[in-house]
Protein backbone atom coordinates (compact mmCIF):
# COMPACT_ATOMS: atom_id res chain seq x y z
CA UNK A 1 0.00 0.00 0.00
CA UNK A 2 1.03 3.28 -0.65
CA UNK A 3 0.51 5.67 2.88
CA UNK A 4 0.80 9.34 1.47
CA UNK A 5 -0.34 10.46 -2.14
CA UNK A 6 0.74 14.00 -3.70
CA UNK A 7 -1.92 15.27 -5.71
CA UNK A 8 -1.04 18.09 -8.07
CA UNK A 9 -1.15 19.68 -11.42
CA UNK A 10 1.86 20.47 -13.61
CA UNK A 11 3.70 23.41 -12.39
CA UNK A 12 2.01 24.20 -8.70
CA UNK A 13 5.12 23.89 -6.96
CA UNK A 14 4.90 20.35 -6.29
CA UNK A 15 8.46 19.35 -6.79
CA UNK A 16 9.60 21.45 -3.81
CA UNK A 17 7.44 19.72 -1.09
CA UNK A 18 8.45 16.58 -2.88
CA UNK A 19 12.13 17.82 -1.39
CA UNK A 20 11.42 18.86 1.60
CA UNK A 21 9.19 15.83 2.22
CA UNK A 22 12.03 13.34 1.38
CA UNK A 23 14.89 15.80 3.14
CA UNK A 24 12.44 14.78 6.11
CA UNK A 25 13.60 11.03 5.86
CA UNK A 26 9.71 10.02 7.41
CA UNK A 27 7.90 10.76 4.39
CA UNK A 28 9.11 8.29 2.33
CA UNK A 29 10.62 8.83 -1.20
CA UNK A 30 7.96 10.75 -3.21
CA UNK A 31 8.82 11.41 -7.15
CA UNK A 32 6.15 10.83 -10.27
CA UNK A 33 6.34 7.28 -10.75
CA UNK A 34 3.42 7.22 -12.63
CA UNK A 35 4.88 9.19 -16.28
CA UNK A 36 5.46 5.87 -17.51
CA UNK A 37 1.63 5.00 -17.29
CA UNK A 38 0.70 8.14 -19.96
CA UNK A 39 2.20 5.68 -22.60
CA UNK A 40 -0.15 2.34 -21.73
CA UNK A 41 1.76 -0.14 -24.10
CA UNK A 42 4.91 0.50 -21.81
CA UNK A 43 2.71 -1.04 -18.81
CA UNK A 44 2.33 -4.62 -19.75
CA UNK A 45 2.45 -5.61 -16.25
CA UNK A 46 0.12 -3.71 -14.11
CA UNK A 47 0.81 -5.86 -10.76
CA UNK A 48 4.22 -5.92 -10.97
CA UNK A 49 4.97 -2.09 -11.93
CA UNK A 50 2.61 -1.23 -9.15
CA UNK A 51 5.19 -3.35 -6.91
CA UNK A 52 7.97 -1.53 -8.49
CA UNK A 53 6.22 2.08 -7.33
CA UNK A 54 5.93 0.39 -4.15
CA UNK A 55 9.59 -0.43 -3.31
CA UNK A 56 11.05 3.00 -5.31
CA UNK A 57 9.02 5.25 -2.73
CA UNK A 58 9.54 3.40 0.75
CA UNK A 59 11.88 5.21 2.91
CA UNK A 60 14.29 3.81 5.55
CA UNK A 61 11.07 3.31 7.74
CA UNK A 62 8.86 1.46 5.55
CA UNK A 63 6.23 5.36 4.42
CA UNK A 64 5.72 5.32 0.85
CA UNK A 65 4.80 7.98 -0.83
CA UNK A 66 4.28 9.45 -4.69
CA UNK A 67 2.53 12.24 -6.81
CA UNK A 68 -0.31 11.92 -9.05
CA UNK A 69 -1.07 14.90 -11.93
CA UNK A 70 -4.61 15.64 -12.83
CA UNK A 71 -4.06 14.52 -16.05
CA UNK A 72 -2.12 11.10 -15.12
CA UNK A 73 -5.85 9.86 -12.95
CA UNK A 74 -7.51 8.52 -16.10
CA UNK A 75 -4.11 6.84 -17.42
CA UNK A 76 -4.17 4.96 -14.37
CA UNK A 77 -7.65 3.82 -14.16
CA UNK A 78 -7.65 2.74 -17.12
CA UNK A 79 -4.31 0.40 -16.86
CA UNK A 80 -5.91 -0.23 -13.49
CA UNK A 81 -9.67 -1.42 -14.74
CA UNK A 82 -7.85 -3.54 -17.63
CA UNK A 83 -5.86 -5.46 -15.52
CA UNK A 84 -8.74 -6.52 -13.11
CA UNK A 85 -6.65 -5.41 -9.85
CA UNK A 86 -9.49 -3.45 -8.59
CA UNK A 87 -12.80 -4.20 -9.38
CA UNK A 88 -14.48 -1.44 -10.59
CA UNK A 89 -17.25 -0.20 -8.67
CA UNK A 90 -16.55 -1.69 -5.80
CA UNK A 91 -16.52 0.91 -4.03
CA UNK A 92 -19.62 2.52 -5.75
CA UNK A 93 -17.43 5.58 -7.25
CA UNK A 94 -18.40 6.75 -10.70
CA UNK A 95 -15.07 9.17 -11.12
CA UNK A 96 -12.12 7.42 -11.51
CA UNK A 97 -12.95 4.63 -9.08
CA UNK A 98 -10.18 1.77 -9.71
CA UNK A 99 -7.74 4.45 -8.40
CA UNK A 100 -10.02 5.31 -5.73
CA UNK A 101 -9.72 1.86 -4.70
CA UNK A 102 -6.62 0.87 -5.08
CA UNK A 103 -5.61 4.05 -2.75
CA UNK A 104 -8.15 4.07 -0.22
CA UNK A 105 -6.65 3.69 2.70
CA UNK A 106 -4.11 6.18 1.78
CA UNK A 107 -3.62 9.63 2.83
CA UNK A 108 -3.95 12.59 0.36
CA UNK A 109 -2.60 15.80 0.24
CA UNK A 110 -3.95 18.12 -2.69
CA UNK A 111 -1.05 20.88 -3.86
CA UNK A 112 -2.35 23.72 -5.79
CA UNK A 113 -1.77 27.12 -6.97
CA UNK A 114 -3.84 29.89 -5.88
CA UNK A 115 -2.49 32.27 -9.07
CA UNK A 116 -3.64 30.60 -11.99
CA UNK A 117 -2.37 32.64 -14.84
CA UNK A 118 1.38 32.70 -13.36
CA UNK A 119 0.52 28.76 -12.99
CA UNK A 120 0.02 28.90 -17.03
CA UNK A 121 3.08 31.60 -17.41
CA UNK A 122 5.56 28.89 -15.68
CA UNK A 123 4.12 25.94 -17.89
CA UNK A 124 4.65 28.03 -21.33
CA UNK A 125 7.87 28.99 -20.31
CA UNK A 126 8.95 25.02 -19.03
CA UNK A 127 7.92 24.00 -22.70
CA UNK A 128 9.72 26.96 -24.62
CA UNK A 129 13.10 26.36 -22.37
CA UNK A 130 12.67 22.52 -22.20
CA UNK A 131 13.74 23.20 -18.41
CA UNK A 132 11.17 22.13 -15.18
CA UNK A 133 13.65 22.69 -12.69
CA UNK A 134 17.09 23.92 -11.59
CA UNK A 135 19.07 23.92 -8.61
CA UNK A 136 21.85 26.55 -7.39
CA UNK A 137 24.93 25.06 -7.95
CA UNK A 138 25.65 22.80 -11.44
CA UNK A 139 27.68 20.17 -8.81
CA UNK A 140 24.29 19.72 -7.17
CA UNK A 141 22.78 16.55 -7.15
CA UNK A 142 18.31 16.34 -7.67
CA UNK A 143 15.62 13.61 -8.34
CA UNK A 144 13.54 15.98 -10.64
CA UNK A 145 13.87 15.60 -14.78
CA UNK A 146 14.47 18.26 -16.63
CA UNK A 147 16.57 19.87 -14.73
CA UNK A 148 19.19 22.51 -15.04
CA UNK A 149 22.00 22.40 -13.08
CA UNK A 150 23.46 25.95 -11.75
CA UNK A 151 20.72 28.47 -12.36
CA UNK A 152 21.53 31.46 -14.82
CA UNK A 153 19.31 34.10 -15.07
CA UNK A 154 19.64 33.90 -18.31
CA UNK A 155 18.51 30.65 -19.26
CA UNK A 156 14.91 31.81 -20.71
CA UNK A 157 15.96 34.53 -22.51
CA UNK A 158 15.38 32.77 -25.91
CA UNK A 159 11.67 31.85 -25.04
CA UNK A 160 8.51 33.05 -27.12
CA UNK A 161 5.75 34.96 -25.52
CA UNK A 162 2.48 33.38 -26.63
CA UNK A 163 -0.67 34.44 -25.62
CA UNK A 164 -3.18 31.86 -26.97
CA UNK A 165 -1.09 29.09 -25.84
CA UNK A 166 -0.81 30.79 -21.84
CA UNK A 167 -4.83 31.12 -22.40
CA UNK A 168 -4.99 27.27 -23.24
CA UNK A 169 -3.26 26.75 -19.92
CA UNK A 170 -5.17 28.78 -17.88
CA UNK A 171 -8.05 26.69 -19.35
CA UNK A 172 -6.01 23.59 -18.97
CA UNK A 173 -5.32 24.20 -15.08
CA UNK A 174 -9.12 25.16 -14.22
CA UNK A 175 -10.17 21.89 -15.67
CA UNK A 176 -7.48 19.81 -13.97
CA UNK A 177 -8.28 21.08 -10.31
CA UNK A 178 -11.64 20.70 -10.99
CA UNK A 179 -10.71 16.62 -12.23
CA UNK A 180 -9.56 16.56 -8.74
CA UNK A 181 -12.20 18.57 -7.01
CA UNK A 182 -14.70 15.97 -8.00
CA UNK A 183 -12.60 13.26 -7.99
CA UNK A 184 -12.05 13.68 -4.14
CA UNK A 185 -15.72 14.89 -3.40
CA UNK A 186 -17.31 11.54 -5.57
CA UNK A 187 -15.10 9.33 -3.41
CA UNK A 188 -15.72 11.28 -0.02
CA UNK A 189 -11.81 11.84 0.04
CA UNK A 190 -11.08 14.76 2.32
CA UNK A 191 -7.23 15.80 1.23
CA UNK A 192 -5.05 17.78 3.09
CA UNK A 193 -5.11 21.42 0.87
CA UNK A 194 -1.97 22.91 0.54
CA UNK A 195 -1.26 26.41 -1.64
CA UNK A 196 2.14 27.25 -3.55
CA UNK A 197 1.86 30.72 -2.06
CA UNK A 198 1.84 29.73 1.56
CA UNK A 199 4.34 27.60 1.24
CA UNK A 200 6.82 30.18 -0.53
CA UNK A 201 6.24 32.22 2.30
CA UNK A 202 6.81 29.37 5.06
CA UNK A 203 10.77 29.74 5.49
CA UNK A 204 10.35 27.40 8.89
CA UNK A 205 9.27 24.29 7.22
CA UNK A 206 6.09 24.61 9.45
CA UNK A 207 3.51 22.97 7.16
CA UNK A 208 5.72 19.77 7.46
CA UNK A 209 4.40 19.32 10.62
CA UNK A 210 0.86 19.81 9.65
CA UNK A 211 1.50 16.82 7.40
CA UNK A 212 3.00 14.69 10.11
CA UNK A 213 -0.34 15.42 12.24
CA UNK A 214 -2.80 14.75 9.25
CA UNK A 215 -1.43 11.13 8.58
CA UNK A 216 -0.27 10.25 12.08
CA UNK A 217 3.28 10.40 11.40
CA UNK A 218 5.86 11.17 14.58
CA UNK A 219 7.80 13.86 13.25
CA UNK A 220 8.97 17.47 14.30
CA UNK A 221 10.47 19.78 12.20
CA UNK A 222 13.66 21.95 13.32
CA UNK A 223 13.85 24.94 11.00
CA UNK A 224 17.36 25.30 12.39
CA UNK A 225 18.69 22.41 11.48
CA UNK A 226 16.85 21.43 8.40
CA UNK A 227 18.12 21.00 5.18
CA UNK A 228 17.75 24.10 2.60
CA UNK A 229 16.05 22.69 -0.69
CA UNK A 230 18.85 22.76 -3.41
CA UNK A 231 15.96 23.88 -5.68
CA UNK A 232 15.85 27.24 -6.75
CA UNK A 233 12.84 29.41 -8.22
CA UNK A 234 13.03 29.66 -12.09
CA UNK A 235 10.64 32.56 -12.27
CA UNK A 236 12.49 35.65 -13.24
CA UNK A 237 11.88 39.25 -15.05
CA UNK A 238 10.69 37.72 -17.97
CA UNK A 239 7.99 35.76 -16.32
CA UNK A 240 6.85 39.04 -14.40
CA UNK A 241 6.83 40.68 -17.78
CA UNK A 242 4.69 38.05 -19.55
CA UNK A 243 2.32 38.30 -16.88
CA UNK A 244 1.88 42.14 -17.12
CA UNK A 245 1.89 42.02 -20.96
CA UNK A 246 -0.86 38.97 -21.16
CA UNK A 247 -3.00 41.13 -18.38
CA UNK A 248 -2.64 44.19 -20.75
CA UNK A 249 -3.47 41.59 -23.64
CA UNK A 250 -7.11 40.32 -22.38
CA UNK A 251 -8.55 44.02 -23.51
CA UNK A 252 -7.25 43.22 -27.46
CA UNK A 253 -7.91 40.23 -27.93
Amino acid sequence: MINLIIAATQRCGSTMILEDLRNAKVFGLPEEYFIPWYNSEKIINVKRELEHINRKSRGANNFSSVKIMADQLKCIDRKLSGSKLTPSGQNGSQFMPCVAELFRKSYWVYVKRDDVLRQAISRHMSIETKINHATQNNTDSHFAGNLLKGYTASYNESARYDFQKIKRHCGNIVMENIIWANFFKVNKICPLTLTYEQLCSDNSFAYLNRIAGFIGVDFKVDSISFPRRQMVKLSNRKNDNWYFKFLADINGK
